[in-house]
This record gives C-alpha cells, structure tokens and sequence, in this order.
C-alpha cells in the first residue's frame, strides 16, 4: 500500500512538472514582431566627437533606417531570443536585394564596416524565434520600412528635420496615427550638449508573425519623451570617415558557394 502511494505521488509530481515546463515553453513562445527604425541625426549627434562611421559600402541613405525585428512575447511581454546557438548565416541569401541593405541597413557604427557582422547577430538573435527564413526575415522588414516611408508621412504634417525647430511631441503622434494608428511607440534620446533636449530617435513597430502585416500593438509601452522633441538634421558630415579607419574601401564579396558563410 505504501508502496503504491509513493508511486501516486511520484506520477502526480511529474505530470506536475510536464504540465509547468510546457506552459513556460508556451509562454517563451514568440508571436510578434517589434520593427525598430531608426533616425541617425538623433545616434550620431549626442555625443561631442563623432560616433558613427561611414560604412565601408558607401553613402547610406537620409532616411529613417531598420535596426531590427525582434521577436516578443505578448503573453510575457518580453523579448524572445537567441533560440538556436548553432544558428548560421549566409550572406549570398541576400544578394537580390543587398543594395537596399546597404542603404536602409547599414551599420554606422566605428570603424566602417559592411554591415555583414551586424546582420549575422540580428538574424541570429531574432530570426531562429520565429518561422521566417533568413531571406524573408530581412526582406519583410525592409518591405515595412518602404511601405511606412516615414519621411514622407512626418513631412505631410509639416514635421521635418531641422537645425532649430522643436516639435510638440503630441503632433508627432498625431501625424504616425494617419497610417497604422495602434500600431507604434516613439522613442527618444538625449543631447546633453543641448541641455539635455529629446531627440526623435526610433520609432517601434508591431508586426504580425509572418512579418507582412502592421498590427495592433498587443502589449503597452510608453514613450520616454518630453512633451517638446528635436528632430535633428542627417548629413554624411556626421559620419567619420570609414577609410582612415579601414585599409580599403570593399563591398562585400558574395560567397560562390551557397553554403559559405562569412
């Protein structure tokens, strides 16, 4: 009898246990995209020396850039990541579009480089979360930034990048809400050699799971914005010089085999 009471409990124990790990393995599940775009005159100008390079691909384009698509969450809401640590990467797997990478991609930071390292980390750290392939992955999030086109839909509202001008955080709002309208937050840094002002700094994009489709955001997250936000000019002038810190300027070269990372 004793016996078989301790074998009662042991099975209750481990169905106990089947039943916790498998909820915890759900909720680590990732059933969204965060989108970060980016603004460069807000990164590369809060510091007094200049932090951003010139990448080694050439000139990147004045616009509002991708930073990642990470996976989230929404049960936890927390960022899910790092799924697979035997992730590889290939570099080929991006050549039909590898000039929008370059130009909406790129990584400025020092010294110049082409970007490929930056790629490998991002699609290693969020990609094997979800069920796109390394292609989908960063063609997806380049599609959403071209569809958004944020430049355009700021400028319709007369908000555009300046020297001088500081914009009422609220029409910012206002004017992200004409497209997509539940489906951002606004993000801000700070120049303290501007006694501490609010820059535009990256604007957050909730994304379907498939990565096609804006969505409301499923969990809240608020701005960290002052009520008045600079939105600073982008010139190529805020980018050192990736050449001196570089013995040659090389794009990169595509592997010949499909199966050769870099």
């Amino acid at each position: 009898m004793a016996r078989s009471k301790s074998l009662s409990l042991l099975l209750c124990m481990l169905a106990f246990l089947s039943v916790s790990s498998s909820f915890q393995a759900q909720a680590a599940k990732s059933d969204f995209f965060y989108l970060t775009l980016t603004w460069p005159g807000s990164s590369c100008n809060s510091a007094l020396s200049k932090t951003c390079c010139m990448p080694t691909t050439g000139e990147p384009a004045l616009d509002f850039l991708v930073e990642s698509m990470e996976t989230y969450d929404s049960y936890t809401e927390k960022m899910v990541s790092n799924c697979n640590t035997t992730c590889t990467f290939f570099v080929n797997q991006l050549r039909n579009f590898i000039d929008d990478m370059f130009a909406y991609w790129p990584d400025l930071s020092c010294p110049g480089n082409n970007g490929a390292n930056m790629w490998r980390s991002t699609f290693c750290k969020y990609g094997p979360c979800s069920n796109l392939t390394q292609q989908q992955y960063f063609q997806r999030a380049l599609d959403l930034r071209k569809d958004l086109d944020l430049l355009v839909l700021l400028g319709t509202k007369g908000i555009v990048p300046s020297k001088n001008t500081l914009y009422n955080l609220e029409d910012i709002e206002s004017a992200l809400r004409t497209k997509y309208p539940f489906s951002f937050v606004v993000e801000c840094n700070r120049n303290w050699w501007k006694l501490g002002e609010y820059q535009l700094s990256k604007i957050r994009y909730c994304i379907s799971m498939d990565g096609t489709k804006f969505i409301t955001c499923p969990i809240s997250r608020e701005t960290n914005c002052g009520d008045k936000v600079r939105f600073p000019l982008f010139t190529y002038d805020m980018l050192a010089d990736g050449l001196s810190m570089e013995k040659e300027m090389n794009p990169i070269e595509m592997p010949t085999n499909r199966d050769e990372t870099i």
